[in-house]
């Protein structure tokens, strides 16, 4: 599934989630360089780093694709800059204007990071510009196909990571693995990815991939789950064939021929014989008649019947 993120199969809102321990810019890069080289529109809205320290790494001809939102150097609109993102401009219908002039038809939005902003906006507000955002740059004139979000998993509650999630289409968090964390030069990372469908079904993989010189993208393949190899799976459901649960049991649960031939010929209680069900089914050619006996207290006053009663 990460191979459908860098190929530009997956659409939405799309989080990055790392840690200190597995850092997620480099994969975020990676992603940038993918979409660049199939000539897609990029804004980038940067506020962890600069713009210099962002592109560095990056070709010329990525970078030249890049329409950079720069909120690094004076986050707040304090010095007044006049270009730069403040974090003022954060709304659907800021947003929306803002990146509906600088580009117009379908683009990608990516943002470094989502951390920076959860730290000082309200965390509702936020989940609402991303959920709006699309709608209002559409109105615009810009089709936004896509948004990658990188979040720092790490500085947030368990409990604000589960609602973003529930509003992300895909979602790669990265872990300690082969890599520990280390990036940049080839060395395998490990990536446990969940895929929201169409169809509210979820798909979970784990996966692994390293990230080349020049930001390439390197799937290595996908782990079974628990990190269980496929060899070790195979051996295990063997021994699960082979186990024999009777084998250490006092008594005895298994049937000899003879055995299993006298429970056979027992009659089941609640199946009849030829000769009973013949008898059930057959029709009686005698009429029915009702025998009563009075008591000697009955009375058969037939002016009054009711004379019995005390009313």
């Amino acid at each position: 599934m990460l191979e459908a993120l860098l190929s530009g199969a997956a659409e939405g809102l799309l989080l990055l989630q790392d840690a200190v321990a597995c850092e997620g810019r480099s994969l975020l890069k990676s992603f940038v360089t993918a979409a660049a080289q199939r000539a897609e529109c990029l804004h980038v809205l940067s506020f962890d780093l600069s713009e210099l320290e962002f592109k560095a790494g990056l070709s010329t001809e990525v970078t030249s694709r890049i329409l950079f939102h720069d909120a690094f150097p004076d986050p707040l609109g304090w010095c007044g800059r006049g270009s730069g993102l403040t974090l003022g401009e954060f709304s659907a219908s800021g947003l929306a204007s803002r990146l509906a002039s600088t580009s117009q038809g379908s683009a990608t939005i990516v943002l470094d990071s989502l951390s920076w902003l959860l730290l000082r906006l309200p965390f509702p507000s936020v989940c609402q510009v991303l959920a709006q955002l699309p709608r209002r740059a559409n109105a615009a004139g810009l089709k936004i196909v896509r948004i990658v979000a990188l979040v720092h998993g790490d500085l947030h509650p368990p409990a604000q990571l589960d609602v973003l999630k529930t509003l992300a289409r895909l979602v790669v968090t990265l872990q300690p693995g082969p890599g520990s964390g280390r990036s940049g030069d080839g060395t395998p990372q490990t990536a446990v990815v969940l895929h929201r469908e169409r169809g509210k079904r979820l798909l979970q993989k784990t996966e692994l991939f390293s990230i080349l010189p020049g930001y390439g993208f390197k799937f290595l393949g996908e782990l079974p789950p628990k990190g269980v190899s496929k060899e070790d799976e195979a051996e295990e459901g063997r021994e699960t064939a082979e186990v024999d649960p009777t084998a250490r049991l006092t008594f005895n649960l298994r049937l000899t021929e003879a055995e299993r031939q006298a429970r056979e010929s027992v009659p089941l209680p609640y199946h009849f014989s030829e000769e009973k069900k013949s008898s059930l089914l057959q029709t009686s050619t005698e009429e029915g008649k009702i025998y009563y006996e009075p008591d000697a207290a009955d009375d058969f006053d037939e002016e009054d019947p009711d004379d019995d009663l005390d009313v």
